[in-house]
């Protein structure tokens, strides 16, 4: 009688255990190409940015060998890659204003680790490489402010107040910044009205105070930065909304990519394409990776590629999976584009010889 009773309360604890562990193992989230970041590292090498399971990934596209880099599930602040000497610097949140720095050799060796304690860990971070005499920095941004930190990180040696107030909306608030260097940071904006939404970028001179805005955007797009260098790129799926507001118009030539420079804050090329809207899904998707342009039709599930400077390199190439997959990076020597497939919920890659 005792042993059985035994044998009953060693079943309970067990399975009381068993459930425990299962409740605090984490479950990833099906990954997706609009939450994935792509960081380019060397010749077919890339970084993969999953921002919905915060995982990091070393993927090496030839021989589809995948190193994660990312320390559990906390939260990936930003993902940098510097070629001399070659590093991948991850930065992920720590506790309270504390963020963790990890440095990978590009075969996802560990280099060092250390934490930086900031005075205000905001919302958004953005670390910057050292050059010359000057040391790493850290640009933090929370709501409208901007502080630019830099060893002990006391105190921010740069400050900028980047609230806007229009009369013509309801609300403009921050959506998206980039700062690769002192002194320039670019600032995409959203602005809200009745029945209306705009979007536009500030390009801020943080040590001459200059301000130049550049608002001739008829739809939502994405900023990146490279040297002296601001890309805007745009994506838009057509769908049902009301008449009266602004989209963009299947008749019209689009937009899809511009280079803004940083100090004259002109822009300096350009690409256009025509669409079609038609049935449930049409519209384009555009990406940029390592000075390729990528452009796809999603209502012909075909895509091009141009040079940064608006060159074409290839036209109506077929997209994998009808634009299901995400592009990674074409090869010029090879003549091979690398897709990103997350059909089975975990990286796969997949090579598509151009046509001619």
């Amino acid at each position: 009688m005792v042993k059985r009773i035994f044998v009953i309360f060693a079943m309970t604890i067990g399975l009381m255990v068993s459930a425990d562990q299962s409740y605090a193992r984490p479950t990833e989230l099906p990954p997706s190409n609009d939450r994935t970041d792509v960081v380019y590292v060397s010749e077919n090498v890339v970084t993969l940015v999953d921002y919905i399971n915060n995982k990091a990934d070393i993927v090496d596209l030839q021989t589809k060998i995948t190193t994660n880099i990312s320390d559990g599930s906390n939260t990936i602040l930003d993902v940098k890659v510097i070629k001399n000497p070659q590093k991948i610097v991850l930065l992920q949140k720590g506790n309270g204003n504390k963020i963790s720095k990890t440095v990978f050799s590009f075969s996802g060796n560990l280099i060092s680790k250390t934490e930086i304690a900031l005075e205000n860990a905001g919302d958004k971070i953005r670390w910057v490489a050292p050059t010359g005499t000057t040391n790493e920095r850290i640009m933090v941004q929370s709501n409208n402010s901007f502080s630019l930190y830099q060893y002990p990180w006391t105190k921010p040696s740069v400050s900028y107040n980047a609230k806007i107030v229009d009369v013509g909306y309801e609300s403009v608030s921050v959506m998206d910044w980039e700062f690769e260097g002192y002194p320039n940071l670019a600032i995409k904006y959203h602005a809200q009205g009745i029945m209306r939404d705009d979007y536009f970028v500030k390009m801020v001179n943080l040590y001459s105070k200059n301000e130049a805005s550049l608002k001739d955007f008829n739809s939502d797009f994405l900023i990146k930065t490279s040297g002296n260098y601001l890309a805007a790129l745009s994506s838009y799926t057509y769908q049902a909304i009301p008449g009266n507001v602004i989209r963009p118009s299947a008749n019209d030539s689009q937009k899809v990519f511009r280079v803004i420079n940083k100090s004259t804050t002109k822009e300096t090329a350009s690409i256009k394409e025509v669409f079609k809207q038609d049935g449930d899904i049409s519209g384009w998707k555009t990406e940029l990776i390592n000075g390729q342009v990528f452009v796809g039709d999603l209502l012909e599930h075909t895509w091009s590629l141009f040079s940064q400077e608006g060159a074409i390199l290839l036209k109506k190439q077929d997209w994998p999976k009808n634009g299901a997959t995400k592009f990674l990076y074409y090869n010029l020597k090879s003549q091979t584009a690398y897709f990103l497939d997350y059909s089975s919920g975990e990286i796969s890659i997949m090579e598509k010889p151009s046509k001619k």
